[in-house]
């Protein structure tokens, strides 16, 4: 069996939590269509159930090997162990940070005036 992962979609909270220690509780599914051909669609659907408003949906395809049997359990445990890694790895990559640059003076190329002396994303 080979997982193929299209499409990967998240809408996170628009405040930070202020704690760097976050307890997510998770609720998830994942649906399959086409369950009757080689190649099987599914959609894993993950929601925090706390007060940390989260949503992540992960679209992909299962291709199975000729008269390979299709485990809806194995297939979704695995799948949903995937999601939920890709899942930490962006909520880490969209985490609100400051960076703190060197006085402007110190930039003498072209368009420093329009480096302000703090950054947030």
């Amino acid at each position: 069996m080979e997982i193929n992962i299209e499409k990967i979609g998240m809408i996170r909270p628009f405040s930070n939590p202020k704690n760097q220690n976050i307890n997510l509780e998770i609720d998830w599914s994942v649906d399959y269509y086409d369950t009757d051909q080689n190649q099987v669609k599914f959609d894993c659907i993950l929601k925090s159930t706390n007060s940390f408003d989260l949503n992540f949906k992960v679209e992909g395809l299962l291709n199975l090997e000729k008269f390979e049997e299709f485990n809806y359990d194995v297939c979704s445990q695995i799948i949903f162990d995937k999601a939920f890694e890709i899942l930490m790895s962006m909520f880490s990559l969209t985490r609100q940070s400051s960076h703190i640059l060197q006085k402007s003076e110190s930039y003498n190329y072209f368009g420093s005036e329009n480096v302000s002396d703090t950054l947030s994303n």
